[in-house]
């Protein structure tokens, strides 16, 4: 009966054990710069995600969004285009989430603080660098977990540009601006 017993104890602690692995509580720092989750045996989807990231400066800093199906858990970051580390920092982590320190740089990503559903109406807010470690172009970049079989990598928004002067602008913005202007002319 003892063997019995131990065979059941073991089975039990083993299909526990991965649930304990996928980190509800946040991604680990090891994870800051391949946004790889530590989920055990579970290798990233190779589908398109149907997550996107939004992105909108408001009142000089980065409203970012993740668009698309309820979302579990996340680890987002702003980066320079084909960087790897964070920069910026973000603040007023939406319910549900929180701040964590990549590369030594306070507050410079976000992820879940449990499973909970976040929605596209979650608004993480980012703010840019400060005006000596200025950076002239950013991007978001993410993992998104529906749960903890489902996720994708590599998620990124679209670059956009950054004044020194703290000002944010989209290159869709600016293209926006000069296709009008170019209607407009065409018009006369």
């Amino acid at each position: 009966m003892s063997c019995l017993m131990s065979c059941a104890v073991s089975a039990l602690f083993a299909l526990c054990l991965p649930l304990t692995l996928a980190l509800p509580n946040g991604a680990p720092l090891g994870a800051c710069s391949s946004l790889m989750p530590s989920h055990s045996g579970i290798s990233p989807q190779t589908s398109t995600s149907p997550h996107t990231i939004a992105a909108t400066y408001v009142n000089g800093a980065v409203q970012v969004r993740i668009m698309g199906p309820n979302y579990g858990g996340l680890l987002l970051q702003g980066r320079e285009p084909n960087q790897a580390v964070a920069v910026g920092n973000w603040t007023m982590p939406p319910t549900n989430t929180k701040v964590i320190s990549c590369f030594s740089r306070q507050n410079s990503a976000i992820t879940h603080a449990n499973t909970n559903p976040k929605t596209a109406n979650t608004v993480y807010i980012w703010n840019p660098p400060p005006m000596n470690n200025c950076v002239q172009y950013i991007e978001f970049v993410a993992t998104v977990a529906e749960n903890r079989a489902r996720y994708w990598t590599g998620l990124k928004s679209a670059e956009m540009k950054l004044n020194c002067s703290g000002a944010v602008r989209t290159f869709a913005g600016f293209a926006t601006v000069v296709i009008s202007t170019l209607v407009w002319l065409a018009a006369f």
